[in-house]
């Protein structure tokens, strides 16, 4: 007899929407993925961090943070403002442009590169403009062994040591064994990677010669910086957009696309690229790179530890635009994420971006005859109602979440379209015996699951079943 059966189906997952809908529409938004090495399942989904404001600060475009010697320092609009541990910000100069400001400091000198080089000192408190002519054109700076390393299209120059203005041209170096213009230099892990147009070839501090930096001999990579504020590093590797519209990283001077087809699918798909900026952070333990294309309004988000399996979506509002954090530092014990001129603190314990409502949404793999034996002949499916495996009882004491609802909506065209949709009770606070199911019934070929969530409350997904039949046409 043909009865239902009660068996798992993968929803757990990342975000993989293949050019082809019906191969994969998969997609994972304000939630992470991680493995669990010692718990009853193999791997799960966590609410990604709420923002509570941390500083009001000031109003204008945020163009970009840095901490140096553990203090905050960032640009807003037209000025450079150090902020302490409370958020008061107390403005350090004028930094002329309007574009994302690149950083690097010796632990005295904060050097800050826009349309032309500044300089701060922390020792004396001083602020100034560069008048080194050598310096004209500059577009990026690094530090490398306590030396300023400037770079522009044709040549990188080398400050002496602990004077970012002492600036020689006769310490400068080119890109030797490609012809490319260069983009950007980036110290990492004591190399220096110098990122061209289409190359990027890795450096060392030898301590011979002027500058006293050579090549790393057969160590080219064949791919460029396509996106110059996009580079940035955790603590174990550097990764980038590169020239091919894919995103790369490096690790011990060995680089490998981290990008899987999806993610280089939406991001060809885009009219511009070149504004993508990146960032880092450290969450639980695990580290994450965060890449938002402003043109593109959409926003990556890659669990280091997952490999290619680790992409996410991050999303502000309720329409899927990128994420609303320009950009983010750990300072204070904090992480820090800049909107506009207020700063506000990531935090677990936080379920919105400061009162705006954060969409937490799931699209899962297709229900198939693949996920149930049977003799009948065909393709056809049937369901009758679906659990997942998640945190319940999660209910805030009064407002909205107070009963939380999960909305769950089903596709049998292949992720086109949602048309089939219900709510499911999450639990009232402390009731942790609820079952989360939704009694669903439905048939078709292949069916492909959607669930949302919008209230203020944790959520974790860790497997999922469904009661399915296979059926004759």
């Amino acid at each position: 007899m043909n009865r239902f059966q009660t068996v798992p189906f993968q929803f757990i997952g990342s975000t993989y929407e293949s050019r082809s809908r019906p191969l994969s529409s998969q997609n994972t938004v304000n939630l992470y993925t991680q493995v669990n090495e010692r718990g009853k399942d193999p791997i799960s989904m966590h609410s990604f961090p709420g923002q509570k404001l941390f500083a009001i600060g000031v109003i204008g475009i945020d163009r970009n943070q840095h901490r140096m010697s553990e203090v905050l320092y960032r640009v807003v609009s037209g000025n450079l403002y150090t902020v302490d541990e409370l958020g008061v910000h107390k403005q350090l100069g004028a930094i002329t442009g309007d574009d994302r400001c690149i950083f690097a400091d010796d632990g005295e000198n904060l050097v800050i590169v826009s349309d032309k080089v500044f300089v701060y000192n922390s020792f004396t408190d001083t602020f100034a403009e560069n008048t080194n002519i050598n310096l004209v054109g500059t577009i990026s700076v690094t530090s490398l062994n306590f030396q300023f390393i400037y770079t522009t299209p044709k040549l990188s120059f080398v400050a002496a040591p602990g004077d970012p203005f002492d600036v020689s041209g006769l310490n400068a170096i080119g890109a030797e064994s490609s012809p490319d213009n260069l983009v950007r230099d980036y110290a990492f892990n004591q190399t220096l990677y110098r990122f061209g147009v289409r190359t990027t070839e890795p450096w060392y501090n030898s301590g011979v010669g002027s500058p006293p930096i050579d090549r790393i001999e057969g160590q080219e990579f064949s791919v460029g910086l396509g996106a110059i504020h996009s580079l940035t590093n955790t603590d174990n590797a550097l990764y980038w957009l590169g020239d091919d519209a894919a995103i790369y990283r490096v690790a011990g001077n060995i680089n490998q696309r981290i990008s899987d087809d999806g993610i280089s699918n939406a991001i060809e798909n885009m009219t511009v690229t070149s504004d993508a900026f990146g960032y880092s952070l450290t969450l639980q333990g695990m580290d994450f790179y965060v890449i938002t294309f402003p043109t593109g309004n959409k926003t990556f988000m890659l669990n280091e530890s997952l490999g290619v399996n680790g992409w996410t979506e991050l999303s502000s509002g309720t329409n899927g635009a990128a994420y609303s954090g320009t950009s983010l530092i750990e300072v204070y014990g904090k992480s820090i994420v800049a909107r506009g001129g207020e700063l506000l603190e990531l935090s677990l314990n936080e379920y919105t971006e400061d009162s705006d409502v954060m969409l937490r949404s799931r699209t899962g793999l297709p229900i198939t005859r693949k996920n149930i034996p049977s003799p009948i002949k065909g393709r056809r499916i049937k369901i009758s109602s679906m659990e997942f495996i998640m945190e319940q009882g999660i209910g805030l004491i009064t407002g909205q979440g107070e009963n939380p609802r999960m909305l769950l909506e089903l596709s049998f065209d292949g992720g086109r379209s949602f048309a089939h949709s219900q709510w499911v009770e999450l639990g009232r606070l402390g009731d942790h015996t609820l079952e989360v199911v939704a009694d669903v019934m439905a048939s078709a070929d292949e069916i492909i699951p959607r669930v949302t969530i919008s209230d203020a409350v944790p959520v974790s997904f860790s497997a999922a079943s469904v009661d399915i039949k296979a059926v004759a046409r």
